[in-house]
C-alpha cells in the first residue's frame, strides 16, 4: 500500500472523489463536506490516500477539530496509514466511521501510540426502501422561513444537548440556521393548525445520495407522530431533487426512534462509531 498525503484540497479532491462516489451511502458524511466549503476553511487539513499497485484504493482526511473520517478507508490500509501518520500526527483526536474501521483504527492506533480510544458516540445508518407516510397524523410541512430563524436556533440546541451531549448556548446566533438553509439544504418544519411543532434538516443529493438531518421534536410535543411525518417529507422532498438514495442516523440505543424509522420505510445498513484518543494514563 502506498500512502500519499496531499498538500492541496483541489488535489485530494481529485484523488478521493472517485474513492467516496464508488460508495456514496457509506461515504455521506464525507461527501457532504468534501463537496461544501469546510474543508478549505482549515488551515491544515489532514488529507490521505491510499494506492495499491497505483491505484486509488482509499481516502481519509481531519477538518480542524473533526475525528479523522475513515469511511473511504479498506481495512488493509489501515496499518499503512497510522505507520504513515503517527509520526506526523502523535496526538490524532480520534476517528469516525464505519463500526468495524474505526474500532480496527483505534486498536492499531493504540499499540503504535499507547493513546487510549474511548466511544463517545455510536449511530446506525439507515437508507430509504419504500417510503410510507404515517397515517392519521395532524398538521403539515412547509420550508422554514426567515422568522423562524430563533425558534430553529433553540431547537437546533436542544438536538444537540440530547444527541450530542453538547452544551446548549441561548445567545447562539441564527447565522448557523441561515447557513443551514442556504442552496441545496433545506429546514422543513412540521406545523399543527399553522404552529410549528418540529424539523427536519435535508440535504439536496450528492452523488445520488439525500441525507436527513437533524429531526428533532421538542419533548413537550413527543408522541404525536410529528417526527415520522417531518422525515416522511423530508424524504419526499429529496426523492422531488432526484435523490437515488436517502439516507439518516439513528442512535442505535433508542429503540422507538429506530421502530418509527423502519415503519415509514427505512431500513439498518451499518453502524458507526466516534472514538476518541487520549494519552494514556
Amino acid at each position: 500500500m502506498e500512502v500519499r498525503l496531499h498538500l492541496s484540497v483541489a488535489d485530494f479532491r481529485a484523488a478521493a472523489l472517485g474513492i467516496y462516489e464508488a460508495d456514496p451511502v457509506t461515504a455521506t458524511v464525507e461527501l457532504m463536506v468534501l463537496c461544501g466549503r469546510l474543508v478549505e476553511r482549515n488551515p491544515a487539513p489532514l488529507l490521505i490516500t491510499v494506492r495499491n499497485a497505483g491505484k486509488p484504493v482509499g481516502a481519509a482526511f481531519q477538518t480542524l477539530h473533526s475525528p479523522l473520517m475513515c469511511s473511504g478507508l479498506p481495512e488493509s490500509a489501515i496499518g499503512s496509514v497510522i505507520d504513515e501518520i503517527g509520526p506526523l500526527r502523535p496526538h490524532l483526536n480520534g476517528v469516525n466511521g464505519p463500526h468495524h474501521i474505526a474500532t480496527n483504527f483505534a486498536a492499531i492506533w493504540r499499540a503504535a501510540t499507547g493513546a487510549v480510544g474511548s466511544v463517545r458516540m455510536r449511530q446506525r445508518l439507515h437508507r430509504l426502501g419504500e417510503l410510507s407516510a404515517p397515517a392519521g397524523v395532524a398538521g403539515e410541512a412547509r420550508p422554514a422561513e426567515r422568522a423562524d430563524e430563533r425558534l430553529i436556533s433553540s431547537w437546533l440546541n436542544g438536538f444537540r444537548a440530547e444527541a450530542l451531549g453538547m452544551p446548549v448556548d441561548t445567545a447562539v446566533d441564527p447565522l448557523h440556521v441561515r447557513t443551514a438553509k442556504e442552496s441545496p439544504d433545506e429546514i422543513l418544519l412540521w406545523t399543527v393548525a399553522g404552529e410549528p411543532v418540529g424539523l427536519a434538516g435535508v440535504r439536496l443529493p450528492i452523488a445520488g445520495v439525500s441525507r436527513i438531518g437533524p429531526v428533532y421534536i421538542p419533548p413537550e410535543m413527543r408522541g404525536h407522530g410529528y417526527g415520522s411525518a417531518v422525515t416522511t417529507a423530508a424524504a419526499a422532498w429529496a426523492l422531488r431533487a432526484a435523490a437515488t438514495e436517502v439516507v439518516l442516523f439513528t442512535d442505535p440505543d433508542n429503540p422507538a426512534s429506530n421502530t418509527a424509522y423502519r415503519r415509514i420505510g427505512f431500513l439498518p445498513v451499518s453502524d458507526y462509531a466516534r472514538i476518541d484518543f487520549s494519552p494514556s494514563s
